[in-house]
C-alpha cells in the first residue's frame, strides 16, 4: 500500500513532486493511525492527501493543479489553489477503503473540491482558530496536519479535545523545534537581515513567516497536550534536514511556469509526457524518500497519536 500511494502522490502532484514526498513520509509516519467511529479531518483542505491515504486512486489524467487562479499573484503569497468551479472533475478510478463523517475547512472552494471524491460523508466550513460548532465527545477520531497554522495552537488543540469522546484518539502533525532552522528563508534572512537574501521571502510565501504559527520541542507540546486533557499514545519524527531542504525549494518556484507549459501540451500527447515525467520523478524519488531517518531527534515534524 505505501509503494501505491506514493505512485499516487506523484501522479496527482507531478508538478510538485516535493508536495508528494512530504505527503508520502507523513502517510508513513501515521500508518498505526487507523479512523474509527464518528471521524473527522480536521483542515481537510481539497481532501487529496486523505483520499490517497485512504486507498483512493486517481485516473493518471487527473492531477491537483486541475483548478488553479490567480497564479501572476503566486509570488504575492496568494492560495492559487483556492479555486473551483463545475468543470472540477477529479476522476476517481478506486473509490476510497474507508469513510471520514466530517471534513472540516475554512475555504468553502477547497471544501467543494473534496466533496466530489466520495471520502467525506459532509463537509462543513469554519474557522479553526473559533469555537467549533460541534458539540461536546462528538467524535471519536480527529486527525489534523494544520493545527501548527492556527492562531493559537494550545487553544485549538483543547478545542479539539472538547470534542473528542473519552478514550477516543487524535492524531497530530506538528512541527519541532528545528523545523525553523531548515528554512533557507529563516536562516539566510531573518536571522542575519542581509539585504543580499531578501528574495528568499517570495521562495518562503508566507510559510514561515505567516502559515507556522508554533514549532515546538516534544517537551512542549507534551506539555501543551497535558493541559488540554489530552495523553501521548504514541510518538514518532519524521522529515529528516535534507528532506526538508529539498522540500524549501522544490519545484516552487517555477510552477506557474510549468503549469503554462503544462496548458501548452496538445491534449492527444498529455498522457503520454505525464507518464514519462513521472517515472523520471519515480527514479529519484523513491531512493530520495528511503534516505529519511526516522525518529531522529532532529527530524522537523512530529507525529503524536493522543487519548482522552
Amino acid at each position: 500500500m505505501a509503494s501505491e500511494n506514493f505512485n499516487q502522490l506523484l501522479n496527482v502532484f507531478w508538478l510538485r513532486p516535493e508536495t508528494a514526498l512530504w505527503r508520502h513520509l507523513d502517510i508513513e509516519a501515521m500508518r498505526d493511525f487507523k479512523f474509527f467511529g464518528r471521524s473527522l479531518d480536521f483542515g481537510c483542505g481539497d481532501g487529496l492527501f486523505s483520499f490517497i491515504r485512504a486507498g483512493g486512486e486517481f485516473d493518471p489524467l487527473f492531477d491537483a493543479f486541475q483548478k488553479t487562479a490567480n497564479l501572476d499573484r503566486f509570488y504575492q503569497k496568494v492560495d492559487v489553489f483556492d479555486a473551483y468551479d463545475d468543470s472540477y472533475a477529479p476522476l476517481v478510478e478506486k473509490r476510497p477503503d474507508y469513510q471520514i463523517s466530517v471534513g472540516f475547512d475554512h475555504k468553502p472552494n477547497l471544501l467543494k473540491k473534496a466533496a466530489g471524491l466520495g471520502l467525506y460523508a459532509e463537509t462543513v466550513v469554519g474557522d479553526g482558530n473559533e469555537a467549533l460548532a460541534f458539540k461536546d465527545e462528538s467524535f471519536d477520531t480527529i486527525f489534523s496536519n494544520i493545527v501548527y497554522w492556527l492562531n493559537d495552537p494550545a487553544t485549538a488543540i483543547a478545542e479539539l479535545c472538547r470534542i473528542l469522546q473519552p478514550g477516543g484518539q487524535i492524531c497530530l502533525m506538528l512541527p519541532n523545534a528545528t523545523l525553523p532552522e531548515y528554512s533557507f528563508f529563516n536562516r539566510l534572512f531573518v536571522q542575519t537581515k542581509d539585504p543580499a537574501w531578501s528574495w528568499l521571502d517570495e521562495l518562503d510565501r508566507g510559510r514561515l513567516s505567516d502559515n507556522i504559527k508554533q514549532a515546538a520541542s516534544d517537551e512542549q507540546w507534551r506539555e501543551i497536550f497535558g493541559s488540554a486533557g489530552l495523553t501521548v499514545h504514541s510518538h514518532s519524527q519524521h522529515l529528516s534536514k535534507h528532506i526538508i531542504q529539498a522540500w524549501d525549494i522544490g519545484f516552487r518556484p517555477m510552477f506557474p511556469a510549468f503549469l503554462k507549459a503544462v496548458e501548452a501540451i496538445p491534449a492527444d500527447k498529455l498522457a503520454d509526457v505525464k507518464v514519462e515525467w513521472v517515472e523520471s520523478l519515480r527514479r529519484f524519488a523513491v531512493p530520495f524518500a528511503a534516505t529519511e531517518i526516522r525518529d531522529n531527534p532532529a527530524n522537523a515534524f512530529h507525529c503524536y497519536i493522543l487519548t482522552k
